[in-house]
């Protein structure tokens, strides 16, 4: 009992694992909050050209429809994130931040006049990063970290075209430029 509670100590507490941990607890409490309230899901959503959808931006990412959702989203952001975050806590932080403003702020202005929510986004951000980032630095561990990516989730690029089953596809589309984005504005000399 004292190991779980040494280990959940960590992953709550100390970096890296910080960066992981308390944005999937918040995914789940905005998954709770999507369950309970389409309302709240609403004002918290990216909801393109209007003034109120300016907040998701930063709350979006967290919110998510249903349970199922969120199992779509989190096992990726757990995975692309730890990949994302083995080059330093420092460089998440910034990666990740880029590419959740970035995605948001061309949703939210390019999207379609729909209640967005969801961390697809962000995951396609991170696809994007780690891809292109291999490309720039041609390191062999980015090299391996995209070769593993492109063969385990290389299949969401799909996901990139428009749908008519409620995906935001915009989010994933402009989720993915802005990893790109990111990558080409960090590394591209």
């Amino acid at each position: 009992m004292n190991d779980i509670l040494g280990f959940l100590e960590r992953l709550f507490t100390q970096a890296p694992y910080i960066y992981l941990s308390w944005p999937a607890v918040a995914m789940i409490v905005g998954t709770l909050i999507g369950v309970t309230s389409k309302t709240a899901t609403t004002q918290l959503a990216v909801v393109p050209r209007t003034a109120g959808g300016l907040v998701g931006i930063f709350t979006a990412p967290f919110i998510h429809a249903n349970f199922a959702h969120l199992a779509a989203n989190l096992p990726p952001f757990l995975v692309l994130g730890a990949l994302v975050l083995r080059r330093g806590h420092e460089q998440f932080l910034e990666v990740a931040l880029i590419i959740a403003l970035a995605q948001g702020v061309l949703l939210w202005l390019l999207g379609r006049k729909v209640a967005h929510v969801g961390m697809s986004g962000v995951i396609f951000g991170f696809f994007g990063y780690l891809i292109l980032l291999a490309c720039f630095t041609q390191a062999t561990p980015d090299l391996l970290a995209a070769g593993a990516v492109l063969l385990v989730y290389g299949g969401i690029l799909a996901g990139v075209a428009p749908a008519r089953n409620g995906t935001s596809w915009e989010g994933h589309l402009f989720g993915l430029i802005a990893g790109l984005g990111t990558a080409w504005f960090l590394y591209h000399k």
